[in-house]
């Protein structure tokens, strides 16, 4: 049984993709069917909120097309879905389609997505600002967050502007212990120019890099998490 994929844009930055949702373009359903049309079923990848916001419509779709319409709602979003869509994709024709979601289970669990940002503003409005963050941020600090189940730890780690990038990879390093690792990364159009290379050779210094791709934080989520800010997932294979 052929197996089709569909995710929601949320922070991917790949234009004219047919497997990725264009809300501007079409509707969900219209991309649900136009992918329909062509296999058996499809696997539908969509963000839970906060940051996902079609999770609903989803539901609904799936509902509708009983049987053929596979939802993997995730606590991911940015270069965690992204990593999650490249997954899905590989595994398509090689795999059976529940043995590609246990696979984006496992991705989920054993992987780690850092968030870090120096807006006091953005984070006000995400209520992510701790008491006394917009002081502690102009000392030259960024706020670090870590995804734990479906919501990022408060209160955040302040770390020095320049740290950022390797604790980062520090942070993998530790979790993933020697592991074959694939990094995602989105840096805002703010961050500082000299975390490209810090990130390069934190990397490598600190994982067994299989794969590392670092692209510019798309608009929607520097919106959310202001411009001068860095994410990331990496997870093990």
């Amino acid at each position: 049984m052929e197996l089709g994929l569909l995710s929601e844009r949320g922070g991917l930055s790949r234009e004219n993709d047919p497997f990725i949702w264009d809300p501007i373009k079409e509707s969900l359903e219209g991309a649900c069917k136009r992918l329909l049309a062509l296999y058996d079923r499809v696997l539908l990848l969509m963000t839970r909120p906060p940051f996902g916001a079609h999770l609903a419509l989803a539901e609904a779709l799936r509902e509708r097309y009983p049987g053929r319409l596979l939802l993997h709602a995730t606590p991911l979003f940015g270069p965690g879905l992204q990593a999650l869509h490249e997954r899905a994709e590989e595994l398509l024709g090689k795999a059976e389609p529940e043995d590609v979601l246990a696979e984006l289970r496992r991705m989920e669990r054993e992987g780690r997505l850092y968030l870090a940002s120096a807006d006091p503003e953005a984070l006000g409005r995400q209520g992510w600002l701790p008491p006394g963050g917009k002081l502690v941020m102009r000392l030259g600090f960024h706020a670090l967050f870590a995804l734990e189940g479906e919501h990022l730890r408060l209160p955040p780690l302040p770390v020095p502007e320049g740290q950022v990038p390797a604790a980062f990879a520090e942070f993998w390093g530790r979790a993933f212990a020697g592991r074959p690792v694939r990094a995602y990364l989105n840096l805002g159009k703010a961050a500082p120019p000299s975390w490209r290379r810090a990130l390069e050779e934190g990397l490598k210094a600190h994982l067994a890099l299989q794969k590392a791709r670092l692209s510019p934080m798309p608009r929607d989520l520097q919106e959310r998490i202001g411009a001068k800010s860095l994410l990331g997932f990496a997870y093990p294979l």
